[in-house]
């Protein structure tokens, strides 16, 4: 049934009723409902004859059924006398009712009816506040009845009515008089007026405040024109409603902020102080300033007008400065005298006088995206990336780890592309110059977030590169090819899509237009899974915030990540603070995902605690750098900037310099540290973090205890992991000498070897297949390894029965169920095997299945080995952990390896025993890896690391060796602890190996009797 049908069939029921001739549909409160439709309807009396009342709800509602069936009333039966229960309405908090006395309550803006017993009724025509729905925070009592009218919940006979008393601004033009322009076709006038003073186009210094009532009474009014609330009013319709005519109020010109007496007071004296030449150069400067802080619908206040004077009153002086070729002098406090610290290309402070964040200091051209949008994403991204990293917003900000990649990533986007889009992404980007301006200038940054969601930070990089809308180029489209870019191909579907979604949601919000359509529109239009179950709990309004948010899935895959960072940003983006708040209950890279997106639509003059950034210079530096880039009028190729903007961003791949670990370092490095990590936690391995605290004191682990008696003693995940490199050794060197080698087969006798040093005779742990009468090699003679330092069980039995039978475990023919940890501990020098990512990932794998037939025992190995690999070669770590992922995932069983490896990378902060106890305890292959890797990634040095990696419950000095092996290869040897070198077990032992492999796998190999003696073939 039809909304036409119905209603005639509801007028044809209300005639039937006593005193029906007074009953009348008000056809703009007609709501459809599952079962069919309801009618409001406006009435002198209840159909039973009592008393409706002045202001009660609700009004009686007539339903029609779809199925034909009986018409009925819907309404709560309301108390004829005070003594008997009454209704009262739940108000919409938006709804001002003090500001509008005449307005009759909207039946749209009631909630609900509560009874004075108790009895809740929920009203189905309520119309959610034009706030929450994505309309701009009124600062007017006119700019309220404009939300009231767009949302419905006043008509437009109701809107005139109350806006009469409403004071607006009208523009007055050069000679006093106010802006009128012919109305088409009528031959009369109307005013033009703003709601609000930020309104005011910038052309217009001079404005007169005045009610609607007291207008010219011929001239029609449109009020806020160039606004998405626009609205004009005829002079009949203002004439219908105004009554008696009043005298129209001469103009009286309003002081604009500018000409008001703090300002007027402070430009003399600021031309006193500063020596300012020209007298008026200073307001002709607040000029320029206030002309395009309005263009983009912003009002500087007296406050920032004195600031801003005084920024430039420095500027100028220092200039001067300059020019007589001395130093420039700033004041220490930068912010008290209008200032903000941008930073040059040598990585100093280039103090410039502060816009707020409402003005580009080289103005504000019309392009597709605003300048202050992109910086409002700047600063709000790192505002919550603070706050999700556990700062207080009462304390400065710090920098955190995930805006520095956000900045790099920028400096990629601006180094690697042209500004105008060829069409084509290039196929690499260039990464981040660790010797350059910005590197230096944010090396007080924390570390990055630990997890694959991180990548999303890439999405508002590459955003501005789609500024540039080409016939043959959508801009959208190229962005998201810029930001695969940036993420790499090892980043996955998930962060693929989540990626998008955000360019997607970026390129609509950066919008030039005054009024930014809310984030939660936006995401209905990009549309999606993700996109509706997220709008889906925005509809619950009164839900638990908090409730909500964490039943967006577990917090660390990127899908719910992302996920909460929409809802927060979605639910509460009218209150940036509160968005960003929840957002940041979830981490640093939720926090900042919803502060970017909050801060894109508001801008910095709407986000809460932007002057607690102490590097609010720099985020406002590089986000107008990539806003004039991409933008038509590229500011970079001016003259006076061109040769500036090459210094700071060279074009072309950089090529740097070695300045971190060289190979050898890292080698030696990863190998000692391991030996490390293992001696500190040889004492309590498997113990609990409070018997480790008993142990060693309330702080735990802080240096080697004494264990198998003496300092510095390593266990068998040290002994074992040097028998793995003297296999690589010797397979190698037979494999030059010979022309092929079994390198599993190495593998497997080099464990024999271990077996024989831990007790089992040589006749006996040999195998049945080997002919060696004597154990040999140059390892093997080292008596420090004769010495059983609690073995795997695992492992030393199926290397036990490898003596016997002599047939070794493959992947194919598993020995056993086993995913204990014995394979990966071991694993780290496989790295050096070969640059075949894939043929490192199976030898690890394969050496591990020797003794460990769960493919979390092998596949750990596998992974660990890749990770490595890449460090060795000076990747980062969580690129690292993306590479060795995405071979992983190639593997049959791989899930369990992979969720774990998940889990690590979403946990968030600084490690505690607690938060590596719900990783696991690193007594299997997958945890051992996870929290290894979790470790090194949250650290900032390899200290820290190595203690946090054995201060937990369970295999401590297994997760110590593999989180060694890791931190070892990231900072290089000469980042070791040299009381804890001086103390280690076979110290001499593994450098002597290191060096060998080295020597064995470089360029210049040996090839005499005397190196294959000591490396003999197997």
């Amino acid at each position: 049934m039809d909304e036409e049908e119905a209603a005639a069939r509801a007028r044809e029921w209300l005639c039937a009723q006593p005193g029906g001739d007074r009953l009348r549909i008000r056809p703009e409160f007609t709501a459809r409902r599952p079962d069919g439709w309801s009618f409001t309807v406006n009435a002198a009396a209840y159909l039973d004859g009592t008393d409706i009342g002045a202001g009660l709800f609700p009004g009686p509602v007539v339903l029609v059924p779809d199925d034909g069936g009986e018409i009925g009333v819907d309404r709560p039966a309301m108390a004829s006398t005070p003594a008997e229960a009454e209704w009262r309405p739940d108000v919409d908090p938006e709804f001002d009712e003090k500001a509008f006395p005449e307005l009759d309550l909207p039946v749209r803006a009631v909630r609900s009816w509560i009874r004075t017993d108790g009895e809740h009724r929920v009203n189905e025509q309520y119309t959610p506040g034009p706030v929450w729905r994505g309309f701009p925070v009124p600062t007017t009592d006119a700019e309220k009845l404009l939300n009231y009218l767009a949302a419905n919940w006043i008509s437009r006979a109701e809107f005139v009515r109350a806006l009469l008393d409403c004071e607006v601004l009208v523009p007055l033009l050069g000679t006093g008089e106010p802006l009128l322009r012919p109305v088409p076709g009528t031959g009369g006038l109307e005013v033009i007026a703003y709601s609000s003073s930020a309104k005011v186009p910038g052309r217009y210094p001079r404005r007169w405040r005045v009610p609607v009532r007291e207008l010219p009474p011929s001239s029609g009014l449109t009020l806020d024109p160039g606004t998405g609330l626009v609205r004009s009013l005829t002079a009949a319709e203002l004439a219908a409603v105004r009554g008696a005519e009043t005298a129209p109020r001469p103009p009286v010109e309003e002081p604009a902020p500018e000409a008001g007496p703090e300002v007027a007071a402070a430009l003399p004296a600021l031309v006193a102080e500063f020596g300012v030449e020209p007298s008026d150069l200073l307001e002709r400067h607040l000029r320029y300033a206030l002309d395009h802080a309005r263009d983009q619908h912003f009002e500087l206040t007296p406050g920032e007008c004195v600031r801003y004077l005084r920024g430039f009153a420095w500027q100028y002086r220092n200039g001067v400065r300059r020019r007589a070729g001395q130093e420039p002098e700033w004041p220490a406090d930068l912010g008290a005298n209008g200032l903000i610290a941008h930073v040059d290309e040598n990585a100093r402070p280039r103090p410039v006088p502060w816009t707020f964040g409402k003005f580009s200091a080289f103005g504000t051209p019309a392009d597709r995206f605003a300048w202050h949008r992109i910086v409002g994403a700047y600063v709000g991204f790192a505002i919550g990336d603070a706050l999700g990293g556990g700062a207080d917003p009462a304390n400065p900000l710090p920098l955190g780890g995930l805006t520095r990649h956000l900045l790099f990533h920028t400096d990629s986007v601006l180094r690697g592309l042209p500004p105008m889009p060829t069409g084509e992404v290039p196929a690499t980007l260039p990464g981040p110059d660790p010797a350059g301006w910005l590197a230096v200038a944010t090396r007080h940054a924390g570390p990055p977030p630990a997890e694959f969601s991180a990548l999303l930070a890439t999405a508002l990089a590459a955003t501005p590169a789609g500024a540039v809308a080409l016939a043959d180029v959508d801009g959208e489209r190229y962005a998201k090819d810029v930001a695969r870019e940036l993420t790499g191909s090892a980043a996955g579907a998930e962060v693929t899509e989540g990626v998008e979604l955000l360019v997607s949601l970026f390129q609509a919000l950066l919008t030039r237009e005054a009024f930014a359509l809310p984030v939660h529109v936006r995401l209905h239009e990009v549309g999606g899974d993700l996109a509706v179950s997220t709008l889906a709990l925005r509809a619950d309004r009164d839900a638990d915030d908090v409730t909500q948010l964490e039943s967006i899935g577990d917090g660390r895959s990127v899908r719910s990540v992302l996920g909460r960072a929409l809802f927060a940003a979605a639910k509460r983006g009218y209150d940036p603070e509160a968005a960003i708040r929840l957002a940041a209950r979830s981490g640093p890279v939720a926090g900042a995902i919803a502060g970017a997106l909050v801060g894109a639509r508001v801008g910095v003059p709407g986000l809460p605690w932007a002057t607690e950034l102490p590097d609010l210079g720099l985020l406002d530096d590089v986000a107008s750098d990539v806003f004039w880039y991409f933008n038509r009028n590229g500011l970079q190729t001016e003259t006076a900037e061109h040769a500036r903007w090459e210094r700071r961003y060279p074009s072309g791949r950089f090529t740097p310099e070695p300045t971190g670990p060289n190979l050898r370092s890292r080698l030696r490095g990863s190998l000692l540290a391991g030996a490390i990590g293992d001696a500190l936690g040889a004492k309590t391995e498997f113990d609990s973090i409070d018997r480790i605290r008993e142990i060693a004191g309330p702080d735990g682990i802080t240096d080697f205890i004494p264990a198998y008696g003496g300092v510095g003693r390593v266990t068998d995940d040290t002994q074992m992991t040097l028998f793995t490199l003297e296999a690589l050794i010797r397979a190698h060197a037979q494999e030059r000498r010979t022309g092929s080698a079994d390198v599993v087969h190495s593998l497997q006798l080099a464990y024999q070897r271990w077996l024989h040093t831990q007790g089992v005779p040589w006749d006996r742990a040999r195998g049945p297949q080997s002919a060696v009468e004597v154990a040999d090699g140059w390892l093997i003679t080292h008596q420090e390894l004769f010495s059983r330092r609690a073995p795997g069980l695992t492992c030393f039995g199926e290397l036990e029965a490898y003596g016997r039978s002599g047939v070794r475990g493959t992947i194919e023919r598993p020995v056993n169920n086993s995913k204990g940890c014995g394979g990966v501990m071991r694993a780290a020098p496989i790295a050096l095997w070969s640059d075949d990512l894939a043929e490192v990932f199976r030898l690890g794998a394969e050496s591990a299945a020797l003794t460990h037939g769960h493919p979390s025992g092998y596949l750990s190995s596998g992974c660990f080995a890749v990770i490595v690999h890449e460090l060795l070669h000076g990747k980062p770590l969580l690129d690292a952990v993306a590479t060795a992922r995405a071979e992983l995932v190639k593997h049959p069983g791989h899930e369990e390896q992979s969720a774990a490896l998940d889990a690590a990378l979403a946990e968030q902060g600084p490690p505690t025993p607690e938060k590596l106890e719900r990783l696991g305890q690193g007594n299997v292959g997958e945890t051992a890896l996870s929290m290894s890797v979790y470790v090194a990634l949250t650290t900032t040095d390899a200290d820290s690391a190595l203690l946090a990696a054995v201060n937990h419950s369970g295999d401590s000095d297994s997760t110590g060796s593999v989180c060694g092996n890791l931190v070892g290869a990231m900072y290089g040897e000469e980042a070791l602890r040299q009381s804890w070198l001086d103390q280690l077990e076979l110290r001499d032992v593994i450098v002597g190996l290191a060096d060998d492999a080295l020597t064995e796998f470089g360029p210049g190999a040996p090839g005499e009797d005397r190196w294959f003696a000591r490396y003999p073939v197997d």
